[in-house]
């Protein structure tokens, strides 16, 4: 395993418990396989249907699956899923929200990097969901291993944060840069031996292009409601406002990256 990746590992395992908590109070994981759109951004949901067409018993994967939000909607769509995470305790506690929705799932501990578990051609689709690349140090190994996995003619759609969102200090306004754009990392994320990263948009596009994966769709979209705004605002309501350029520059910007790639 790649060292930043186990170190990265070891974090997860050890915030799972206080993570899952955090995802209980806001209860979407209890809707999401019922109402799937709860799982995706940036217009992601209906770009997995347009390439791959209906999800009921198609083969899934789903990459760096952390909440597992994603999961649960794609198998509530009816898709056959299998989650993977570099997190043995969110597999875990994931398993059990599984149960709890009655959604069948299944769930291997895997470095994205290195699906080695995972057979050749095996599946319709591969995804990945926002909060993925930032702890990602081997691109090409991820992409190259989604290539592998894919069935011909299967689908890789992913979403996360853009990112032109990333050098700026995070706070409304003035609108201010923390690091070039260029500045990718590793950054060291605490004092536990994580890092993290910020990709340009090429340190994406290209390594996936290398693997054999064949761009057919990109999309760059604004946030959805102004409550993305609001660690930047430290607002106790909702703020309209924050969804207007001019109060809120960075709203200007792309917030989220989708991209849809088939191999061949």
């Amino acid at each position: 395993m790649i060292k930043i990746h186990e170190a990265n590992r070891q974090l997860w395992n050890n915030m799972a418990a206080d993570w899952e908590k955090r995802l209980n109070r806001d209860g979407l994981w209890h809707r999401c396989h019922k109402e799937p759109e709860l799982a995706f951004e940036g217009g992601t949901l209906d770009t997995i249907r347009e390439m791959v067409g209906t999800l009921r018993n198609k083969q899934v994967c789903v990459i760096g699956s952390g909440d597992n939000m994603a999961a649960y909607a794609l198998a509530g769509l009816g898709a056959r899923v299998t989650s993977t995470d570099i997190s043995e305790e969110r597999l875990k506690l994931a398993a059990d929200r599984a149960k709890v929705l009655d959604v069948s799932i299944d769930f291997v501990r895997s470095d994205a990097a290195c699906l080695e578990s995972l057979a050749d051609s095996s599946f319709d689709l591969v995804c990945s969901t926002n909060g993925f690349f930032v702890w990602i140090a081997d691109l090409s190994g991820v992409f190259c291993e989604v290539s592998r996995i894919l069935k011909s003619g299967g689908a890789y759609i992913f979403y996360d944060i853009h990112p032109f969102m990333r050098p700026w200090k995070d706070q409304v306004m003035p609108i201010e840069m923390e690091k070039p754009y260029w500045e990718t990392g590793p950054f060291q994320e605490s004092a536990d031996g994580s890092y993290v990263f910020n990709w340009t948009l090429a340190d994406l596009l290209n390594p996936l292009a290398q693997a054999g994966l064949i761009v057919k769709k990109i999309l760059e979209s604004p946030a959805r409601d102004s409550d993305f705004w609001r660690g930047s605002n430290d607002a106790s309501e909702t703020d309209e406002s924050l969804l207007d350029w001019r109060a809120n520059p960075r709203a200007g910007l792309p917030v989220w990256l989708t991209v849809a790639a088939l191999i061949s």
